[in-house]
């Protein structure tokens, strides 16, 4: 098979967002939900806090009593009953009466207004107030951070530690989410060695297989490591219709081009595989092949690590996200201004790597080869070049992709 016209990266992102997926979805405990997508959306089942209460330590008081209350004049209250959180009142704030009340605590009936403990003598029986206080001040109504029946995040909500705080606030013990995808990820090239092994004449260590399931698992989807594999079109036909019996999408890296020994195309025919597209006009990673098989897609990215990092970001992070319930998810993309040159002309687009803060991009110094590695630990984006340009200049704006 030789290799297809290359298309662009966006007609590429079309077809893949035509790709059918099958979204499933389980309930688990909301206390173990985090990083999990929401898959539906999240109402308060009851009013939060569920009672007026108290914000701070101190008095619960009828405001109309403690008018004009100062140091020099303080009021006297008859204390009628102690308070603490966890408590319920037993008796009605009347008139020239306070309830000693604590942080959290309900605020008894009658009672209008909290005075903070620090404006008092702090008495037991009989206290004196020193400070007014208004109708309903320091005092927490019910409902007053939610009310029941409010939607509290949305379907498709990634549910951080504040959602999982939110919910188990709401009394929520179990939530609906979407199943988290099974990801193989599969290095090929009769290069590679894994690590652990003495590295032998000619080798390379497998960078890319680590690299891909780190970001698949660092994105919240499980990496299913498989064996890496030599350049054998049958040994990898076989190999990937074994590795797709166990996951729902399959990453490979390397025999993705037109070498003598890329054999990735050659697997697709083997397999009868349809495929989406074989190559893009763009760089890094224009040999890029996707193929279904089984309506699982099987991601056929170059062997450069930076090749294989970049194309994965704009073309298989998107399919992927929405695997995971992130449904019409896209790459952040906004505009920065350079702050240092990129002087090498293209006639193709490229993504290079990238620093970004505060709008203003840096580029990482040295070469930007593709199968260059460790300066992609200084980036947090990709910079999106367009073709046709002879260099582009500091001070000048360029699209961003976020990371």
């Amino acid at each position: 098979m030789n290799k297809r016209n290359a298309i662009t990266v966006e007609e590429a992102q079309k077809r893949l967002g035509q790709i059918e997926i099958n979204v499933n979805t389980e309930m688990i405990k909301s206390v173990d939900s985090l990083g999990r997508i929401c898959a539906r959306d999240i109402y308060s089942i009851m009013n939060q806090p569920p009672f007026p209460r108290s914000p701070l330590d101190g008095y619960a008081v009828r405001s109309v009593d403690v008018q004009g209350a100062s140091r020099e004049n303080p009021v006297k209250l008859n204390v009628i009953e102690r308070v603490c959180a966890g408590m319920c009142p037993q008796k009605e704030v009347g008139p020239k009466e306070a309830v000693r009340i604590m942080t959290g605590a309900p605020i008894p009936e009658g009672a209008d207004g909290i005075i903070m403990q620090e404006q008092t003598d702090e008495g037991d029986q009989v206290v004196e107030i020193y400070q007014p206080v208004k109708a309903y001040g320091n005092y927490c109504f019910q409902g007053e951070d939610v009310e029941k029946g409010v939607l509290l995040f949305e379907k498709g909500t990634q549910i951080r530690h504040m959602h999982v705080g939110i919910m188990a606030s709401q009394g929520i013990e179990d939530v609906q989410v979407y199943s988290v995808p099974r990801i193989g990820v599969m290095a090929t090239g009769d290069e590679l060695m894994p690590v652990g092994c003495a590295l032998m004449p000619g080798k390379i260590y497998d960078s890319n297989g680590p690299l891909l399931s780190a970001r698949v698992m660092e994105l919240g989807m499980e990496a299913v490591r498989m064996d890496s594999f030599g350049d054998d079109t049958e040994r990898l036909a076989d190999a990937v219709m074994e590795s797709l019996g166990q996951c729902d999408a399959l990453i490979t890296s390397g025999g993705v081009s037109v070498g003598v020994r890329d054999c990735m195309p050659l697997v697709a025919e083997h397999l009868g595989a349809e495929v989406l597209f074989h190559g893009i006009d763009a760089k890094p990673g224009s040999p890029i092949m996707v193929m279904l098989i089984g309506n699982k897609p099987v991601f056929c990215l170059s062997g450069n690590p930076f090749a294989a990092a970049a194309t994965f970001e704009v073309l298989v992070r998107p399919v992927l996200e929405v695997m995971r319930g992130r449904l019409g998810w896209r790459p952040g993309r906004i505009q920065g201004i350079l702050e240092t040159a990129f002087p090498k002309p293209s006639s193709t687009r490229r993504f290079i790597r990238g620093r970004m803060d505060n709008g203003k991009v840096w580029l990482p110094e040295g070469r930007h080869s593709s199968g260059m590695l460790v300066s992609l630990s200084q980036c947090n984006c990709l910079v999106d070049i367009p073709a046709g340009n002879g260099g582009m200049k500091a001070g000048e704006a360029v699209d961003v992709i976020l990371l």
